[in-house]
């Protein structure tokens, strides 16, 4: 996965479309900054990245629309997009719930942080954290 960001980053260099460059280079600067304190970079570390990302741009719109800044959260929606384009597919509700009931199932703490924390290990980057965490307060009651 990060050899596909280094090459998209050439592409958009050749390209000019310096908004996609700069989503792109901002992500790989996150990415080298986990790899310099010792975390190692796999695929679901990336995905990490890209679901963390989102979120700083969700929350930036949350204070654009308060602030009735237009302009500012078509921007931050357009590098929402070309981010999403690195997620794996989402999975659906219904394949998440049945996730979250197996993992409860196998899980010998019943508690609602133990079985978040293993449904999010068992997603693996295929859905968003309060996506979740709805569910699992569903199932686990």
């Amino acid at each position: 996965m990060i050899n596909r960001l280094r090459d998209d980053l050439k592409v958009f260099m050749k390209s000019k479309d310096m908004e996609s460059l700069n989503v792109i280079r901002g992500i790989l600067n996150e990415i080298n900054i986990r790899e310099m304190k010792n975390i190692k970079i796999t695929d679901e570390e990336i995905v990490k990245v890209f679901r963390s990302e989102i979120k700083k741009r969700k929350e930036a719109i949350e204070s654009f629309e308060k602030g009735g800044r237009q302009d500012l959260i078509d921007k931050e929606s357009r590098e929402i997009k070309v981010i999403e384009k690195y997620l794996p597919a989402d999975i659906t509700d219904a394949e998440l719930i049945d996730l979250i009931k197996k993992t409860a199932e196998n899980s010998a703490d019943k508690s609602f942080g133990a079985v978040m924390k293993a449904s999010i290990a068992a997603a693996a980057g295929r859905a968003d954290g309060k996506r979740i965490s709805v569910l699992v307060k569903q199932v686990v009651k």
